[in-house]
């Protein structure tokens, strides 16, 4: 006899320490012996509309546990004033701990609660986490920021306008826009939104889920590797991070930008479900159900198209190598040659460079990896490129651009993107960044230009996995503004104001001489003779034998990180699962060992 189950539901107004009352509703299995473990998402979102509702019965009747959704504080029948957070951390008022407190206290409840799911729900787990409830044992954050401030609110120190404005303004709360453009410092404003400033005391095993084009990817980075190495005794060592090449809104899923990828960059919804309920019976019940030989970091590396793992990210043995402008408008591994001198351009923040694509949601023209073209013949863009590769060079960690900059203003932002030009001329954005120039000591400072004097900015240009293949181009675009990914300067050097209608026109200059050589800091693999060949005959001289890779001539194997990890002739050691490359013959082969 086929029985079918249905969840029970109930309703309640969750009061907090300061009396406001949270609207909450609570999922439980129809049938259910002894207590129940809770798994709890906070959302400023419809509680019905935050995707899981159709998971409702698989997570209720089939997996055993009670969910509880609730409204943060000001939204969807919750009461109080909304916060963008602040009520949700460990400030004065903790909405996150009493929600847990209010859980443990119900005669149905096991005592254990962990967190779950996206966005914004990915926010909440990391700031509940730094609130130290012990009855909190575990958290799911998927595409979330752990700290608003670099991360969501002031990248570089510039207002990240589509994203703060749009989000805001789709939610019904655009008043609170300026609450956050009020403090464009790291202040103590922003002290309780910042889980990195809390690492020691956070004690819970994480799954964190990121996309390569994602508007909180390094945010995730950071926090997973600081909670990995740094956290408490049940964080060190207990943080899974997985990095699919997605954006927010397009996560899990192959089309992402102008870019298709192959069936093996899909991320199912079954599928992330039942890796999530994984990782819950493991931590609240101990189930050996594999989750303790998860790999650290499982990533997937754009243009080889292929998923990696590590222990660290990223990957031990990744070098980075200085990539040096040139007036001619190339880069090189050499530093600039006397008599080149800088390169100018003018900004005029009435005409701002537009932004096209990017790690962001809702952009005007779409998110992700996104062709560059039309920026190239724009006045105030400079580029420039590497000569066509003739080998695969392969990018893994975070990018960064040191500029020796000169502004006629006494405040000007400075933008970084990098792309991969192809072979047919397009020019696919890799990764972005941007920094204030009044912030290029600090994000908790002001510094302002010398007009006409030769200073240097650092951008941090984001993190990604790419293999530029051969016949592809490395380029670097350089301007002052992605408008309106974030706010244009107006180059007055006057308070931060969104939409200043004071605006000056910038004359800006990147050196690139030998005394102030400007550079792109590229994290590469030890070698970059790594060629995707095929033999002659369409046959490669090797074969993988279970988890050995096996050949009858000579040949070195690397693992991901360029360590040697066979050398000779036969088969190699039992290799974990992951990618290696092979070099024999003169030639370099990607193998995947599963």
């Amino acid at each position: 006899m086929l029985l079918l189950l249905t969840y029970t539901h109930d309703f309640y107004m969750v009061p907090m320490r300061d009396s406001i009352r949270l609207a909450t509703d609570v999922y439980k299995p129809t049938i259910h012996f002894g207590e129940l473990h809770t798994i709890l998402v906070r959302t400023p979102y419809g509680r019905t509309d935050v995707g899981l509702s159709a998971f409702i019965p698989y997570i209720t009747d089939v997996r055993g546990y009670a969910l509880v959704i609730q409204s943060l504080r000001g939204y969807q029948g919750s009461e109080g004033d909304p916060q963008v957070f602040r009520t949700d951390a460990w400030g004065e008022l903790q909405d996150g701990y009493d929600a847990v407190q209010w859980i443990i206290s119900q005669d149905w409840s096991s005592g254990k609660v962990c967190g779950a799911w996206f966005s914004a729900m990915g926010i909440t787990q990391y700031l509940l986490a730094g609130t130290y409830h012990p009855a909190y044992k575990c958290a799911v954050p998927l595409v979330g920021a752990a700290d608003l401030y670099h991360y969501a609110a002031f990248q570089g120190g510039e207002f990240r306008k589509n994203l703060v404005e749009g989000w805001l303004t789709g939610l019904g709360t655009p008043f609170l826009i300026d609450t956050i453009a009020a403090h464009p410092l790291y202040d103590s404003t922003w002290y309780i939104l910042d889980l990195n400033r809390r690492v020691s005391g956070v004690n819970i095993p994480m799954l964190h889920f990121a996309g390569w084009f994602d508007l909180f990817l390094e945010s995730q980075i950071e926090i997973w590797r600081k909670l990995q190495f740094q956290g408490g005794p049940l964080a060190r060592g207990n943080q899974k991070l997985i990095i699919g090449p997605w954006t927010h809104l397009g996560f899990g899923q192959v089309e992402q930008g102008d870019m298709t990828f192959p069936s093996n960059a899909s991320l199912p919804v079954t599928t992330l479900v039942d890796m999530i309920a994984d990782w819950y019976d493991y931590w609240l019940d101990g189930d050996d159900n594999g989750v303790e030989d998860w790999p650290p970091v499982q990533f997937y590396i754009v243009g080889l198209n292929e998923w990696a793992t590590s222990d660290t990210f990223p990957p031990r043995g990744i070098r980075y190598r200085r990539w040096y402008l040139r007036g001619d408008g190339s880069l090189s591994l050499s530093p600039p040659p006397p008599g080149d001198t800088f390169s100018a351009y003018t900004y005029d923040p009435n005409d701002p460079t537009p932004s096209i694509g990017g790690n962001e949601m809702d952009l005007p023209g779409g998110d992700g990896p996104k062709d560059q073209r039309p920026l190239l013949s724009r006045g105030d863009v400079l580029v420039f490129q590497t000569p066509p590769l003739p080998d695969t060079l392969i990018v893994i960690g975070s990018i960064k651009a040191k500029l020796y900059i000169e502004s006629d203003r006494y405040d000007t932002d400075f933008a970084v993107r990098v792309a991969d030009v192809y072979p047919d001329g397009r020019a696919i954005l890799v990764a972005d960044g941007i920094i204030k120039a009044r912030h290029r000591y600090g994000f908790d400072r002001e510094v302002l230009l010398t007009p006409g004097s030769i200073d240097s900015v650092e951008v941090k240009v984001w993190s990604t996995a790419w293999a530029f293949l051969p016949g592809h181009r490395l380029m670097v675009i350089i301007s002052s503004a992605n408008y309106p990914r974030f706010e244009a300067n107006p180059n007055n050097g006057g308070p931060f104001v969104r939409d200043d209608t004071l605006r000056l026109v910038a004359h800006n200059r990147i050196y690139h001489s030998p005394a102030y050589p400007s550079y792109i800091s590229i994290p590469m693999l030890p070698s970059m003779e790594v060629q995707e060949y095929v033999d002659l005959l369409g046959v490669p001289d090797y074969t993988v034998e279970g988890r050995r890779i096996c050949t009858d001539v000579r040949a070195r194997a690397y693992d991901l990180s360029g360590r040697l990890i066979f050398n000779g002739k036969g088969c190699s050691r039992p290799l974990s699962a992951g990618l290696y490359f092979l070099r024999l013959r003169g030639r370099t082969y990607k193998v995947l060992v599963r």
